[in-house]
């Protein structure tokens, strides 16, 4: 199929690359399907919207810094989780020009299931945090987020 989008143009995926988002993104709601697009072979990919071409998001692992998640049971109960290693997490990215830096949205990570290709986006409250966000010493995060310069 092909879906158009405003930094990339016109492209072509396959029906099997689409990733299910049945609530949508916060903010977002309306839009239900992402597909992930490799950028430069990098650690950071596009989860790009298949029906609003303009609405495409930086991604990146987690791993990439270091930093874990301990995710509980309940919350991979929405996308359907039967084996561990089928979960992809991903953290949206932002960066910011004027100052130089790019932040980690470390509160709100993207949970998908890789085999049945459905996901959502977590939004942990501060206690949740505590428990289960797990940053590596030398790494400083504030509310949730993390900025590098």
């Amino acid at each position: 199929m092909q879906i158009d989008t405003t930094r990339f143009g016109a492209i072509e995926i396959k029906e099997s690359e689409l990733i299910h988002f049945p609530w949508g993104l916060p903010g977002f709601e309306e839009l239900k399907h992402f597909v992930l697009l490799e950028y430069r072979g990098g650690p950071f990919q596009w989860l790009q919207s298949t029906e609003e071409p303009t609405v495409a998001f930086v991604v990146c692992p987690p791993q990439v810094l270091g930093i874990e998640y301990r995710i509980p049971a309940v919350k991979l109960e929405p996308i359907r989780l039967d084996r561990g290693e089928d979960i992809l997490i991903l953290n949206i990215v932002s960066f910011n020009r004027q100052q130089n830096s790019i932040q980690f949205h470390l509160r709100s990570p993207l949970l998908f299931n890789a085999v049945s290709r459905v996901g959502y986006q977590w939004t942990m409250d501060s206690e949740e945090v505590d428990r289960n966000l797990v940053i590596p010493e030398g790494l400083s995060g504030s509310s949730g987020s993390l900025l590098k310069k």
